[in-house]
């Protein structure tokens, strides 16, 4: 697979994923100080799965090694996109 190929698949996750880890850390600055402590524990898990969509969308650029579609790491990323959002949705329920 061709670098820019990689990059056209690593882009849009890599911005996606950093847009939203951006917004959980917005909003974990804005509001930490009102927060619980079980909205603080889902705000840091939030950020870290968002940490790790960037980091597994950057590898999908970086991995040289790439022949074919990554798809288990496009699925990685869109699982735990879904999974953030029941996460967020229980955070907000708190």
């Amino acid at each position: 697979m061709s670098p820019f190929k990689r990059w056209r698949i690593a882009i849009p996750l890599a911005l996606i994923s950093a847009l939203l880890l951006g917004a959980t850390v917005l909003g974990a600055w804005a509001y930490w100080d009102d927060d619980s402590t079980a909205e603080h524990a889902l705000t840091i898990f939030l950020g870290l799965m968002f940490a790790l969509c960037l980091g597994i969308s950057v590898s999908i650029g970086l991995d040289r090694k790439l022949q074919d579609v990554p798809w288990l790491r496009i699925a990685t990323v869109a699982l735990f996109i879904a999974l953030a959002c029941g996460v967020s949705w229980v955070r907000d329920g708190l």
